[in-house]
């Protein structure tokens, strides 16, 4: 077992006579460890209110940032501790557990939940692990991560789910500018209301509009181009809009807006 200072600057390996001895330390240091957790998840709410959970995962780096050529290929693999944080609108990542009020306010990274998604989790025996998709401006970033325990894993997935979907449902609508038949124009998406495009300039006239039930397909080309099929014959019924922009985070909060609808139902997306 190894355990880790909270600044991530000291660690030490405990070794036992044998695997049930571990087992049992290692299900002590963790109990104690929880109960810790959560005191400081209450000594935290202090400086952020809306803060909702806390906790360590190990990452497994990504092939971006891997970019010291003096490194091996077995530290290039080594999945790297790190300090995680859920609020009501944002997953926060810190290089070590923060030790003030400021600290807590400035993360090393940070992901708006509206447009974070969890896609999938691996029950295997001794690594629980999942991976999360954060839709960027600059594209999607993808997160390895592997949880203590299967417990754990289960608490950060549900965290993490329905943190998304409230943050769906805080926000009801995402307004964006873009292009439609080289007319500009402004997408709106409504969690009741579905999909209204308008035109830019006084008036903002409404060129068409359509419920989340017509959409049949949605896809992006990683670029700027988003594309909109719902059903039918008529020019509104395949859409296709430039937002100028990486459209990633547009598709995944209509997804998170769609899942939210779906868990409000009663059922699972």
């Amino acid at each position: 077992m190894e355990l880790h200072s909270p600044d991530a600057v000291h660690s030490c390996i405990l070794r036992a006579a044998d695997q049930s001895e571990a087992i049992g330390w290692f299900n002590t240091l963790h109990s104690a460890l929880a109960l810790l957790t959560a005191s400081a998840l209450h000594e935290a709410s202090r400086f952020i209110p809306d803060l909702r959970h806390i906790g360590w995962f190990l990452r497994k780096p990504r092939p971006e940032s891997q970019v010291s050529s003096s490194e091996s290929s077995e530290d290039a693999e080594r999945w790297q501790a790190v300090f995680a944080a859920v609020t009501d609108s944002e997953l926060r990542f810190y290089e070590s557990a923060p030790w003030s009020g400021e600290s807590w306010k400035t993360p090393a990274e940070g992901y708006a939940l509206i447009a974070t998604r969890l896609v999938g989790s691996a029950r295997r025996q001794d690594n629980p692990e999942f991976s999360i998709r954060c839709a960027t401006v600059e594209g999607v970033v993808t997160h390895q991560l592997r949880a203590e325990t299967h417990r754990d894993l289960a608490v950060w997935a549900k965290t993490l789910v329905n943190g998304s979907h409230a943050s769906a449902v805080t926000q009801r609508e995402f307004v964006c500018r873009c292009t439609w038949k080289g007319r500009p124009t402004q997408l709106v998406i409504h969690y009741e209301n579905g999909f209204t495009l308008l035109e830019s300039g006084t008036g903002s006239r409404t060129l068409w509009r359509h419920s989340f039930d017509q959409l049949r397909h949605s896809s992006d080309d990683g670029k700027r181009m988003l594309f909109l099929d719902f059903g039918g014959s008529g020019e509104e019924s395949e859409v296709e809009l430039d937002v100028e922009v990486c459209p990633k985070p547009i598709v995944f909060i209509l997804h998170n807006f769609l899942s939210a609808k779906l868990h409000r139902l009663g059922l699972y997306a």
